[in-house]
């Protein structure tokens, strides 16, 4: 969702400035990016660096809390074709009572076709395969043109609170879109008729995943994503997150495959 420019001018540290400031590098990684440099693996890894760079050691703000996050990311170091989706999101959760969890979540990425409302590098199969071992698989959807009429709230009071009355026409756009797996499997579409069910990936990395939503905390999804399970493959990268709710001091403590993957970015 690209949050209206005030939101920038606030204290950098909360989360609608940084959702602001994620909404940019989306914007400089995907729009930017066509049509001279449109494949999705580039894309991707290019935006999660950034995104690293945006959020790695950072304390967020946010009323009656403070999160802080630490980010690492990590690549296959093989060039076998039994990939296991794009990407995997690895989410270490710490909550202010002590609670802790550990989940994630596999990405299947897909680029909008140049001149055309498709995705032509959709391939059923492929997601079928990642909701046999995760139910919370996601598509990730990029498109140089501006995405609108998603499955999220179209006024500004509903992300931000009260806002000034001359916010009224406020639309949430981006250009990058989270659909859930299994939904896209049966609405059976390849089109940009999937953003009607989607979420901006901006939203749904601030306030889903931070706060330890919309992961799976399965034994089996875990392994697959750490490459101690390579039956059905394995992520092609992966990103570490350790987030904790309460001010301590966050630590990635995933153990993954290091004879599979190797640190990046």
């Amino acid at each position: 969702m690209k949050i209206i420019k005030q939101l920038a001018s606030g204290n950098r540290d909360n989360m609608k400035s940084l959702t602001y400031e994620l909404e940019t590098l989306i914007y400089s990684n995907v729009k930017e990016s066509f049509p001279d440099n449109w494949n999705r693996q580039q894309i991707s890894r290019s935006l999660f660096s950034d995104m690293k760079s945006l959020f790695d050691g950072k304390t967020i703000h946010t009323p009656g809390n403070t999160l802080k996050t630490k980010w690492a990311l990590v690549q296959r170091k093989d060039e076998t074709d039994e990939f296991f989706g794009e990407f995997a999101i690895v989410v270490q959760t710490a909550y202010h009572d002590g609670q802790a969890v550990t989940g994630t979540v596999f990405y299947d990425v897909a680029e909008k076709d140049g001149g055309k409302n498709t995705f032509s590098n959709l391939h059923k199969n492929d997601y079928r395969k990642l909701l046999s071992v995760s139910p919370r698989s996601q598509l990730l959807l990029y498109d140089y043109d501006t995405i609108t009429g998603m499955a999220f709230p179209s006024t500004a009071e509903a992300v931000i609170g009260n806002h000034p009355h001359n916010w009224n026409s406020w639309i949430s756009f981006t250009h990058a879109v989270t659909v859930p797996a299994n939904l896209a499997l049966a609405l059976d579409v390849k089109t940009t008729a999937l953003y009607k069910v989607s979420l901006p990936l901006s939203y749904q990395i601030s306030f889903r995943y931070l706060y330890g939503l919309d992961l799976d905390y399965s034994a089996s999804a875990l392994e697959t994503a750490a490459g101690q399970k390579t039956a059905k493959g394995n992520p092609k990268f992966m990103i570490l997150v350790a987030v904790s709710h309460g001010g301590a001091e966050p630590i990635i403590t995933f153990d993954y495959n290091t004879s599979m993957y190797v640190e990046f970015g």
